[in-house]
């Protein structure tokens, strides 16, 4: 965040200020040279910073969330940028200014898109399945056809519920007979593979698989020996060849003629994915689960020493690496040290795939994209990193216990983690079923078959699943229900200590549910209900009980909630992700609407708080939501959560600085709002 957009700071109470060392780096980042060599992009998931190679110095720097790769022109004089939501942002090199912002002719979405090197072309997959390229300097189209669609049980759609976040939100799936759903959320659903020209497209689509000469605008099948074989990545090289690594089959990597299929030959490389640097003659090879790039000089056959990184590129004869420190250096293929070096500024921190702190808030740990790490709050020092995790839970011992995701190998699994050594330990593992962090439990979430339950009809939206809850120590079962039929949506909550189930109030399940809890069944049944209403059970997440009901009849049903969490006497609702509603266990009646993010509530102190603006934390009583005192902070607010006792609130900064406040004393203070000095 720039200094001069900074709020400024307006802080009391704090215990400790700590800068996290050394912070936390995305590990999802690229680099690229240019096509001249003259210049270097990187680009993560919040930013995309462009170094002039000579002297090696940051140029540009555009704050990026939710954009495609971003491209390099042809000629080298403008980075081009498409976003979700498939705007088109040109800006000159090499430091601006900005040339151009349009939005693409797609008007139905992508559920899949990608920008050609050069910045040519845009590809989109429509929700129809029609593939369309479009030129960027024209509005006629280049080449549209309509593609197989993907085939799906009962002929509806899965649509996945939310994602892997620190803080509330739906997960599981819906049903829908509309692919719709799924557009621009930067989804891959093709294989789609630009030449490094940009003059042709390939879609490697198995059996299906072609080429789109985008000169000639002429469509030609793959030969039949490449389209059987599986691979995980696509490289096209010079003298129509391809490189395919990986795949289902486990077969080895290999080159192949795109003129006949057959493999030319088998380079000697070991690798789950690849992919060509700038200079086609190397390949950067990755490794699952493994952070970083390896190098491979095709012409020689053989792996070269390559610095430890998370990215890698090479132009000519000079391989540039970024690590995960965010120090950038140049070296020459074959030296062992660098003759350049730079260094990208610390990002502000995404949308956290998880994150929690001991009940005494003297560690946090916190995961982002291909990285995570545990850090002592006493010292701000790094106790323990690696790879990202889904969840994290802290125990009374000094291991800390981490649900690795899913990966193409392996099934998502339970590692503990002794801080004393960094030493990580494979605790258990789960099947094919989702496993999403629920506070103090694992939520497992596994598809339900309606046979064995007599004859079904699945309703619209109404999938059937089995939800359990897990010990994240050891994975035992502590509870388990089935919704063979009329299914609600679960809302985990990786910050509490309950589950929130929400179903269509009109529905039986809405019916069954509110009749078990007596005091919600006393509103549920004096009320005129609409096909809108939710209503929202909330369950204890360790013992599966029901702790509360409550009918809410305004908005769009169940699926229309971004998140749902309960804390105390209080049910907390989020809508486009910003707008928040506060209902009462007890009457059902709604107490607040706010507008804020990052909400945090503590029962035993009954206080929750939400930032109001960048920088800006409100706290209000959870009872009766009344605000109570104001905090400012000098950035933006990327986690925050109470202590045990709700007497202390610890606060992470994007640019991970890490704060413990004590809040104690709020309802005898009188209340802070800056706005009104």
């Amino acid at each position: 965040m720039p200094q001069t957009t900074r709020p400024r700071e307006e802080l009391h109470g704090v215990l400790s200020r700590q800068q996290l060392k050394p912070p936390l780096r995305d590990a999802g980042i690229s680099l690229h040279y240019s096509p001249d060599g003259r210049y270097l992009m990187a680009q993560d998931s919040t930013g995309l910073y462009v170094f002039s190679r000579e002297p090696l110095r940051l140029r540009l720097l555009i704050g990026t969330e939710d954009v495609y790769p971003a491209r390099i022109t042809s000629d080298s004089q403008e980075i081009a940028v498409i976003g979700h939501s498939l705007t088109l942002d040109r800006e000159k090199l090499p430091a601006g200014p900005k040339m151009e912002q349009t939005t693409l002719p797609f008007r139905d979405g992508c559920l899949d898109a990608e920008l050609s090197p050069g910045a040519e072309f845009a590809a989109c997959l429509t929700p129809d399945f029609t593939l369309i390229i479009q030129p960027l300097s024209s509005s006629q189209q280049t080449f549209s056809e309509s593609l197989d669609r993907p085939t799906a049980p009962f002929q509806v759609v899965f649509i996945p519920l939310g994602a892997d976040t620190a803080f509330s939100s739906p997960f599981g799936f819906r049903l829908s007979n509309k692919w719709d759903l799924l557009v621009n959320r930067g989804l891959k659903f093709l294989p789609l593979h630009f030449s490094s020209d940009g003059k042709n497209l390939f879609v490697a689509d198995g059996l299906n698989g072609f080429r789109v000469d985008l000169t000639t605008r002429q469509k030609t099948s793959l030969p039949g020996p490449l389209r059987k074989r599986t691979f995980a990545t696509f490289s096209v090289l010079k003298d129509d060849r391809v490189l395919l690594v990986g795949g289902e089959k486990e077969e080895a990597p290999a080159i192949l003629s795109l003129k006949s299929g057959n493999v030319v030959a088998v380079p000697s490389l070991k690798a789950d994915a690849a992919r060509l640097a700038s200079n086609p003659r190397y390949a950067l090879l990755s490794q699952t689960g493994i952070v970083g790039d390896r190098v491979f000089d095709l012409d020689q056959n053989r792996e070269l020493e390559t610095p430890v990184n998370l990215a890698v590129d090479i132009f000519e004869n000079e391989m540039a690496i970024v690590n995960d420190k965010g120090e950038l250096f140049l070296y020459h293929i074959g030296e062992t040290l660098p003759f350049r070096f730079s260094e990208l500024p610390l990002d502000p921190l995404p949308v956290l795939h998880a994150a929690a702190v001991t009940p005494s808030l003297d560690r946090v740990a916190f995961a982002l994209n291909g990285s995570g790490g545990v850090f002592s709050l006493d010292t701000g020092q790094c106790l323990y990193s690696g790879s990202s995790f889904a969840s994290v839970n802290f125990s009374d011992s000094p291991s800390t216990y981490l649900l690795a995701p899913r990966n193409q190998k392996l099934p998502p699994r339970v590692l503990q983690i002794d801080l004393s050594s960094a030493r990580s330990t494979p605790e258990w593992s789960g099947g094919k079923d989702v496993l999403r962090s629920g506070g103090t439990v694992l939520l497992e979430y596994g598809f339900e078959s309606p046979m064995g339950h007599g004859i079904a009809m699945i309703q619209e939206n109404g999938l059937p699943y089995r939800l359990r809850a897990l010990e994240p120590a050891t994975g035992k079962e502590l509870w388990k229900r089935e919704f063979p039929y009329d299914p609600p949506v679960p809302f985990a909550d990786p910050q509490g200590e309950r589950l929130v189930l929400a179903w269509n109030a009109k529905s039986p399940g809405g019916e069954s549910a509110a009749k078990s809890i007596r005091s919600a069944w006393d509103i549920f049944k004096h009320a005129k209900l609409t096909k809108l209403d939710s209503f929202f059970e909330v369950l204890d997440a360790r013992s599966g009980k029901s702790v509360a009901g409550v009918l809410v009849q305004q908005g769009s049903g169940p699926y229309s909630y971004d998140a749902a969490f309960s804390a105390g006497d209080s049910l907390f609702l989020m809508k486009d992700g910003k707008r928040i509603s506060v209902y009462s266990l007890q009457d059902g009646n709604l107490k607040a609407r706010l507008v804020g993010g990052i909400p945090t509530a503590n029962a035993q102190s009954k206080l929750f708080a939400l930032e109001e603006g960048p920088g800006r934390l409100c706290i209000y009583d959870l009872v009766t939501a009344v605000k109570l005192d104001q905090q400012i902070f000098p950035d933006a607010i990327a986690y925050s959560h109470f202590s045990a006792d709700g007497n202390r609130l610890f606060v992470l900064s994007k640019h991970q600085v890490a704060y413990i406040l004590d809040v104690s004393g709020v309802r005898t203070a009188p209340t802070r709002d800056s706005e009104s000095q």
